[in-house]
C-alpha cells in the first residue's frame, strides 16, 4: 500500500534522475572547449556539446525497455537499485574526465543507468489505488519540476571551486579537476537515496511472477488488475476491461502511447520555442532576452507547476474527474500560448519596460500549471491501461519513446523557427508555436478517446464503493489451480484490502 514513507523514497529517486538529466548544462561548454582547446563559441564545440548532451536521452531512448523487462523477471526493487547505483557512480567518472573520450564513455555509462523513471512508476503503480493515484503520481511531477532547478543549480554554482573558495579547495583534487564537485554532491545524494530504497522498499512483484529465465506470460499477481482479471474468470467470464488488459497490445494502451508521446514533445518543443523567439534580436522586433533574464522568467514556470501539484490537482481529480483535468489542462496551455503574436507587440523596452516581462511570465506560470494538469493524468491512465500486462516491460516502453519525441520535436521547432525566419512574414517566427500547438490537440484526442474507452476514465467514487469478488469464488479458483491459485488469491486478498 501507499504510505508516506514509500512515496518520499520513490520521489527522492525521481528527483535524482531528473537532476541528473541536467547536471553539466551549466559547464559542458566550458569542459568541451578546455579539451578541445578551442573558443566556446567554436562550431565544432557546439556540435560537440550537443551530442555529449543528446548521448544520455539516446541511452534513454535504447535502454529503458531493457530494464522494464529486467523489472519483469527480476522484480521491481533489486533493478531500481542498480539503475541508482550507477546513477551514482557514472557522474562521478563523469567529473574526473580528463579527455573527450572518457567524458563520452562517462555519459553514455550514465545513460545506461536511466532506466529507473519507468521502474518508479511502475512500483507506484502497484502500490496506489483509485484512492490515491492522482496524489502518487502528482508527487513524482513534484519532484521532477523540483529537478529541474536542482540540477542547474548543482552544476552552475559548485563547478570549478578552486576559483571561488581557494583557502578550501585551492591544491586539492577539485582544482585539478574542476567539474568534480558537483558531480560528487550529486553521487552523494544519489546514494543517500540507495540507502532509503534498500532500507525502505519492499519488492512489490510476487515471487510467483518472477521468472528471470524463462518466458513469462503476464499475471494477474503481478499487477493490482489481477483481481478483476482472477475475478472474471472465477466467474465463467470477463468483462470488457479484463478482457483487453489481459491479452498483449489493445486499442487503449496504444492510443494513450502516441498520446504520451505527443505531449512530451509538445512541452519540450513548448519550452524551446519560448526560449528561441524571446531571444531573438531587437533588430527584427524580438524581445532580445538574454539567458538571465529568460532563466528568471523561466522560475514562472517552476512556481507555476509546483502549485498546481501541491495545492490543486489531487483536489480537481476528485471533484471533476481524470478527463475534465486533462481536457482543462490542454485548453489553458493553448489559451496561453496561441497569443504569443500578441506578446511581441509589447517587446520594445524603451516603451514598455519590465511590463514586457508580464505576459511572458504569465504565459510560462499557468502553461506549466496546465503541465501539471496533463502529465500525472496520463500516468494514471497508463496504469489503468496497464493492468494485467508486463507494467515494467511497457513503461519502459513508454519512457523510451517519450524520450524520442523529446529529442525530436526540439529540433523540428528550430527547423520551423528558421523557415519562418526566412519568409519574411511578420508573423513568420510564430509558425513553429502553431505547428506544435496541432500536436497537443491531437494528444487531447487520442488520451479523450482512449479515456472513454471500457475501464478508462472511471467514476470519481473511492475504489471502496467498488464490489469486490466473492471469497467463496476466489477459494474456488484456489483450489484448482494449485500454487498459482493461491497467488492469485492473494492478489485479490491485498486488493480488496487496498481499496
Amino acid at each position: 500500500r501507499l504510505t508516506r514513507g514509500t512515496l518520499f523514497v520513490l520521489g527522492a529517486m525521481n528527483l535524482i534522475d531528473c537532476i541528473n538529466v541536467n547536471l553539466l548544462t551549466p559547464y559542458v561548454d566550458r569542459m568541451v572547449s578546455e579539451f578541445l582547446g578551442r573558443p566556446t563559441d567554436d562550431a565544432h564545440v557546439v556540435q560537440t556539446v550537443g551530442l555529449l548532451i543528446g548521448l544520455y536521452s539516446l541511452c534513454e531512448v535504447l535502454f529503458s525497455p531493457f530494464w522494464g523487462f529486467l523489472a519483469d523477471r527480476f522484480g521491481r526493487r533489486p533493478i531500481m537499485l542498480v539503475g541508482l547505483g550507477g546513477s551514482a557512480v557514472a557522474p562521478v567518472l563523469f567529473g574526473f574526465a580528463g579527455s573527450l573520450p572518457m567524458a563520452f564513455f562517462a555519459r553514455g555509462l550514465d545513460g545506461f543507468f536511466c532506466g529507473n523513471v519507468g521502474v518508479t512508476k511502475t512500483y507506484l503503480g502497484e502500490i496506489v489505488d483509485k484512492t490515491n493515484e492522482a496524489r502518487g503520481f502528482s508527487f513524482l511531477a513534484v519532484c521532477f519540476s523540483l529537478g529541474l532547478f536542482v540540477g542547474p543549480v548543482l552544476g552552475g554554482q559548485l563547478v570549478e571551486p578552486a576559483k571561488w573558495a581557494p583557502g578550501l579547495f585551492g591544491d586539492t583534487i577539485f582544482d585539478s579537476h574542476p567539474y568534480l564537485l558537483p558531480n560528487l554532491t550529486y553521487a552523494c545524494f544519489a546514494g543517500i537515496s540507495w540507502c532509503l530504497g534498500f532500507f525502505f522498499l519492499r519488492e512489490t512483484l510476487p515471487p510467483p511472477a518472477r521468472r528471470p529465465w524463462r518466458r513469462r506470460r503476464p499475471s494477474s499477481a503481478a499487477a493490482p488488475g489481477g483481481a478483476s482479471l482472477l475475478a472474471a474468470s472465477a466467474g465463467g467470464g470477463a468483462s470488457p476491461e479484463s478482457a483487453g488488459s489481459a491479452g498483449g497490445v489493445d486499442r487503449r494502451v496504444v492510443m494513450l502511447l502516441f498520446a504520451y508521446c505527443l505531449l512530451s514533445g509538445y512541452y519540450s518543443a513548448w519550452t524551446q520555442n519560448f526560449a528561441l523567439i524571446t531571444s531573438l534580436p531587437r533588430s527584427i522586433d524580438g524581445f532580445g532576452l538574454g539567458p538571465r533574464q529568460i532563466g528568471m522568467i523561466t522560475n514562472a514556470a517552476g512556481v507555476g507547476l509546483l502549485s498546481t501539484q501541491l495545492l490543486f490537482y489531487p483536489r480537481a481529480t476528485r471533484r471533476w474527474g481524470f478527463l475534465a483535468c486533462f481536457s482543462l489542462g490542454c485548453a489553458v496551455n493553448l489559451l496561453v500560448t496561441l497569443p504569443f503574436p500578441l506578446y511581441g507587440l509589447l517587446a520594445d523596452p524603451a516603451v514598455f519596460g519590465i511590463y514586457r516581462f508580464l505576459p511572458l511570465s504569465a504565459m510560462l506560470f499557468f502553461g506549466q500549471s496546465a503541465a501539471g494538469f496533463c502529465f500525472p493524468t496520463v500516468f494514471v491512465w497508463i496504469n489503468r491501461a496497464l493492468e494485467g500486462k508486463d507494467k515494467g516491460t511497457w513503461n519502459g516502453w513508454f519512457n523510451s519513446l517519450g524520450a524520442l519525441t523529446r529529442s525530436f520535436f526540439p529540433p523540428a521547432a528550430d527547423a520551423l523557427l528558421s523557415v519562418g525566419l526566412r519568409s519574411g512574414l511578420q508573423g513568420g517566427r510564430y509558425l513553429p508555436v502553431f505547428v506544435n500547438a496541432v500536436a497537443l490537440l491531437t494528444s487531447w484526442c487520442l488520451a479523450a478517446a482512449a479515456a472513454r474507452s471500457p475501464g478508462g476514465d472511471s467514476a470519481r467514487l473511492p475504489a471502496t464503493s467498488m464490489p469486490l469478488p466473492p471469497p467463496q469464488r476466489v477459494d474456488q479458483r484456489r483450489d484448482s489451480c494449485g500454487a498459482d491459485g493461491a497467488a492469485g488469491g492473494g492478489a485479490v486478498e491485498d486488493a480488496g484490502v487496498g481499496a
